[in-house]
């Protein structure tokens, strides 16, 4: 069984990865772009929202609050950016850099999570717990990625 703080991390990992790649992406390379940015939108989104359904939830359940708001308001932020992406054309400098804006602010996120939130979760949860949320994420995952895939004429 995976805790749920490896399953983020792991997350983390796919997503350092695909903006690796979508970064290395020219402007003339468009529908190769385009291809890597849809399967990261959809991996982020649902990584947002099963994240704040199990981790976060049970962050607040615990007392931790603040914590929780802040993570959700920069999902909100990275959300808001994905959208504005997904409707720019993607064989443009314009695009390439409003891209690499977002993956500071994603970076950030994902760093805060593993260094601070991720401790002040171990301090919180059993470790049955961890593991419960982790197989939660898990089962939440394999529903919900394939619901928000477009669907082909």
């Amino acid at each position: 069984m995976t805790d749920i703080f490896k399953r983020i991390k792991q997350d983390h990992d796919e997503a350092r990865e695909l903006m690796q790649q979508i970064k290395d992406t020219t402007d003339r390379a468009a529908k190769k772009r385009d291809e890597l940015f849809e399967k990261f939108k959809l991996d982020l989104w649902s990584h947002h929202k099963i994240e704040e359904a199990t981790f976060y939830t049970k962050l607040e359940s615990k007392g931790e609050c603040a914590e929780s708001l802040e993570a959700k308001n920069e999902h909100h932020m990275v959300n808001s950016m994905l959208e504005e992406l997904d409707t720019m054309k993607k064989d443009t400098m314009e695009w390439g850099q409003k891209f690499a804006t977002m993956c500071e602010l994603i970076e950030h996120h994902m760093e805060e999570e593993e260094e601070e939130f991720f401790d002040l979760g171990r301090k919180e949860f059993t470790k049955d717990e961890a593991e419960e949320l982790g197989n939660r994420f898990d089962a939440r995952k394999k529903v919900v990625v394939p619901a928000l895939e477009r669907v082909e004429s």
